[in-house]
């Protein structure tokens, strides 16, 4: 038996077919990483909302502000707020500071006082709305997303309520002032979605 294409290699190794071209050398590693990258931790104050109560036609909605930054956070009186329509869109809806413009609900008409947030702390405030039809003659107002602020002049946040914001004709919503949360505040952006 001939034994052709056989060649040594190495100390006394045999290779079949070693008359065969050289395969081309493998291009060198990229130095490109590619790697999973966790979502983004917010820093400052960091908006999000509970899921609203919506009971005999009165709604209501908690607004959470975390301190996801590492300085104290005081806040003194109101969220600024805004009502956008599904294109993100100011609607003609009334913002009035105080909830009993809207009901008279005990825990949320106390007046403003200063909340001061450490680092991780987080306030609560609530927009109250009704959803009532008085007039069939005037449209009723339906909107998709709040733009909150931790207050007026401050930059706004977009979030989206789990359900509509639907004012009725009423055109108006109402909200309460900031006051301290005993939970602590959520500075993973678990409300993302909303943004």
């Amino acid at each position: 038996m001939k034994l052709r294409h056989l060649c040594p290699l190495g100390a006394g190794a045999l290779l079949v077919g070693c008359s065969a071209p050289a395969p081309a050398p493998l291009p060198p590693p990229t130095t490109t990483a590619t790697t999973a990258t966790k979502a983004e931790v917010p820093h400052g104050p960091y908006i999000s909302l509970r899921e609203t109560d919506a009971a005999m036609g009165l709604r209501a909605t908690p607004i959470l502000l975390a301190n996801c930054g590492s300085d104290p956070v005081t806040l003194n009186g109101y969220p600024a707020l805004r009502v956008l329509d599904q294109d993100h869109k100011p609607l003609d809806v009334t913002v009035i500071n105080g909830s009993d413009s809207v009901a008279s609900v005990p825990n949320l008409g106390n007046p403003p006082t200063a909340v001061t947030l450490a680092p991780g702390d987080e306030a609560i405030a609530t927009v109250l709305w009704k959803n009532t039809v008085t007039d069939a003659n005037v449209v009723a107002t339906s909107g998709t997303y709040f733009d909150i602020a931790p207050a007026t002049g401050q930059p706004w946040q977009t979030r989206e309520p789990h359900g509509p914001i639907d004012v009725g004709n009423t055109g108006k919503v109402g909200v309460s002032p900031w006051a301290p949360s005993k939970d602590k505040g959520d500075c993973h952006g678990a409300d993302a979605e909303y943004s």
